[in-house]
């Protein structure tokens, strides 16, 4: 009945969404990062893969099924920017032009191609690696933000904080790899058995594959409050993970309504902004207002792991920061 009792009293995911963009509000610096980076995406050089792309698409057989897939990734060569992993996919510094270059901009960028898929999968490499940096320093910063409105945050040292950020990008560099490897151990067999049963029925085996998607969408769910741990409070991967879990667990109904909120309101800002986009210089006022809204969210699912986390690990600092409130 107390653990009821000190969950009951966990503020809802549209009151915390709501402490995320005050917590934005308060420290506008936070939208430095974002900024910066997403207008390098729309005015800096772009570094584009088409011939690879159409490469490939030659080497296709010319099925039926196949067309659809051709015909779209032909469409998209001209538009591809290898630049954009510095965004890395689920955890990384966010970006409007991440979705989609936009063709029409006030300045010319220049454009260089990349010449082989080995020099693709070493810039990728690379720039991932540089993403997953950014988003520490990024996420350290909101941290320390969260912290200082807390009021128990000390002034900045540069040298503890640049070993901070330097920790939580090699454990964030260790996550990603993980997860890669979760991926590679799902999808193996799936793969494997997908074809054999390919062999027997079609349908049975495309519905076999499928479920590798499925699996890993419930993994990402249960581990996603981990970046979090392992910034705000220090974590080890291991056991940021397993606190994940546990957290996620207890508090199933607000997690999923929580990624379901900023999911499904992150896809319509990026629609709307796209829709209005004409090329101007009036997208920068885009590129403000999606950094602004997008780094709430993070600032928010900050927001949400530490009150789940003290709630469930440390009931009495949760008794006592309600009683204070009160």
């Amino acid at each position: 009945m107390q653990e009821q009792k000190q969950i009951s009293t966990l503020p809802g995911v549209f009151a915390t969404l709501a402490a995320g963009f005050d917590l934005i509000a308060k420290h506008l610096w936070l939208l430095l990062i974002p900024v910066i980076l997403d207008v390098f995406y729309w005015l800096g050089p772009r570094l584009r893969f088409q011939e690879l792309i159409r490469g490939m698409l030659a080497l296709l057989p010319e099925e039926a099924d196949l067309l659809d897939v051709g015909s779209q990734l032909a469409e998209l060569a001209p538009r591809t920017n290898l630049f954009t992993t510095l965004s890395v996919q689920l955890i990384g510094v966010p970006a409007l032009m991440v979705g989609q270059v936009p063709e029409k901009t006030p300045l010319t960028p220049p454009v260089f191609e990349v010449s082989s898929w080995l020099n693709w999968i070493g810039l990728f490499t690379a720039f991932s690696l540089i993403g997953l940096f950014l988003t520490a320093l990024l996420y350290t910063l909101v941290a320390y933000a969260l912290s200082r409105d807390s009021h128990h945050s000390s002034p900045i040292i540069l040298s503890y904080w640049a070993k901070r950020v330097g920790k939580s990008w090699i454990r964030l560099i260790g996550l990603v790899i993980i997860f890669f490897i979760i991926m590679m151990a799902i999808y193996i067999p799936l793969i494997v058995i997908s074809t054999l049963l390919f062999l027997i029925n079609s349908t049975l085996g495309t519905l076999f594959i499928l479920a590798g998607p499925l699996i890993l969408v419930w993994i990402a769910i249960f581990f996603f409050l981990a970046p979090f741990g392992i910034v705000l409070n220090n974590r080890p991967v291991l056991k940021a993970l397993y606190e994940s879990f546990r957290l996620v667990q207890a508090n199933l109904a607000s997690a999923l309504l929580m990624l379901i909120a900023i999911l499904l309101a992150g896809t319509v800002l990026d629609w709307i902004l796209f829709a209005v986009e004409n090329g101007t210089w009036l997208t920068f006022i885009n590129i403000l207002g999606h950094a602004f809204v997008s780094t709430s969210f993070i600032a928010a699912l900050f927001i949400y792991y530490r009150d789940r986390y003290t709630s469930l690990f440390d009931p009495e600092k949760n008794t006592a920061q309600s009683a204070a409130a009160s």
